[in-house]
């Protein structure tokens, strides 16, 4: 099963490249092309909007800050000093304000592998080594299904308490978000060539052998995107996923196999076949979009009148963690809007902490217009949550899903 952070194949290209110099033309387009609809993606942000309360100056400070916290995180997730990547700035912030260094490693490749290296501690009751670590919404809800992560102290997140955007409220694992923060999100939604396939807004597309696109489709080796688009494109809902909305959507998958419509299914690497033709249309992934558009304009990307999948890594804190109230502290500390928006100058995701967009106008105001960092209203109404699965039901969604993928 493929993890939606990696390590890109090619030079990273940031965001700020992408929005400066000649490559903002098409930047706008492909902006327009998320179904924004006119003014919505280029108006800016005003000082009312969002509903945070006033940015506090300082994180919560209900904790006395220990000398050092240990955080395990994905790559490409944390603002960069341009001068020295070995050096984060925010984080030195948190440093030079509470004087605890942030031992903050890169080490999360995929949620099953680093599951698998602290399993053995958090089954004996031992502290695994990290007191934060950030993972993708249906492995946050495992852990938390299986009592290894520690009930925040709010006392020590007031601003957490504040910020946090109201989509990401209610989940059926979280729902009153007490083990949890949201760190970083994605959309999943309609990739597609433009110049090829013309203007698309329907998950239809998926499922028509359309000569335009049969046999250069692509679907995501994400079992919960490719399944949660195709039980929208049913009419069902990917928050309630049962065995029947399992099976319903596996045999229609199976059916555009079957009738030619699918080249492959595959991870990240599915934005290089956009790019090379290979694929026209593709499930894609919106930070993986941002960096297909520098080398190919006419590429899109669309939350489908149906809807699209909302994905989450999120950062917990493992049952036993040395250094619990410096990392509540450490989390509180991001969701200060002035320092969110300082992430989000440098990663490509969407921002989950109100007021960060009005913050990013001092940082750059053209960032701060882009609905794929921060998206308006009408495109957070139509992105759902997959809903959390039983350890049986988790496995027999991944077997059902073996077949899609040609290993079942």
């Amino acid at each position: 099963m493929s993890d939606k952070k990696k390590i890109p194949a090619g030079p990273v290209v940031s965001r700020r490249q992408v929005l400066l110099g000649g490559t903002m033309a098409g930047f706008a387009a492909f902006l327009a092309a998320c179904g924004t609809g006119g003014t919505g993606a280029t108006s800016e942000p005003s000082a009312s909007e969002g509903g945070s309360v006033e940015p506090s100056a300082t994180a919560a400070a209900g904790a006395t800050p220990s000398a050092e916290v240990n955080w395990a995180n994905w790559t490409y997730y944390m603002d960069v000093d341009p001068n020295d990547p070995t050096k984060f700035p925010t984080l030195e912030k948190f440093t030079d304000e509470f004087g605890t260094k942030v031992n903050y490693s890169e080490v999360i490749e995929g949620n099953d592998e680093f599951f698998g290296t602290i399993k053995p501690q958090l089954e004996a009751g031992q502290d695994t080594g990290w007191d934060i670590v950030t993972l993708t919404d249906w492995m946050a809800a495992r852990l938390i299904r299986l009592g290894w992560v520690e009930q925040f102290n709010v006392d020590n997140m007031a601003n957490f308490v504040a910020n946090i955007k109201e989509t990401y409220k209610g989940t059926d694992w979280d729902g009153e978000m007490q083990y949890h923060a949201p760190w970083q999100s994605g959309m999943t939604g309609l990739g597609y060539d433009v110049d090829t396939t013309g203007e698309l807004t329907s998950l239809a597309a998926f499922f028509t052998p359309d000569p335009r696109w049969k046999g250069k489709t692509e679907y995501l080796t994400e079992m919960r995107d490719t399944i949660g688009l195709t039980m929208l494109s049913l009419g069902l809902d990917p928050a309630q996923p049962t065995i029947d909305a399992c099976d319903k959507a596996v045999a229609k998958l199976e059916e555009a196999q079957a009738a030619g419509i699918v080249r492959d299914v595959k991870g990240n690497s599915y934005a290089e076949d956009l790019k090379s033709g290979d694929a026209v249309l593709a499930m894609a992934w919106s930070g993986d979009m941002v960096q297909a558009l520098v080398d190919k304009p006419s590429l899109r990307f669309r939350i489908a009148d149906e809807g699209g999948m909302l994905w989450t890594d999120n950062s917990l804190i493992p049952k036993g963690a040395a250094h619990k109230g410096t990392a509540e502290m450490l989390l509180d500390f991001f969701y200060i809007p002035e320092n969110a928006a300082a992430v989000e100058a440098y990663v490509n995701y969407i921002c989950p902490v109100d007021g960060a967009a009005e913050a990013m106008i001092a940082i750059d105001p053209e960032i701060a217009k882009n609905p794929l960092i921060f998206p308006p209203e009408d495109i957070l109404a139509r992105l759902h949550i997959f809903g959390g699965l039983s350890e049986a039901d988790e496995a027999y969604f991944n077997e059902q899903f073996a077949k899609i993928l040609g290993v079942g």
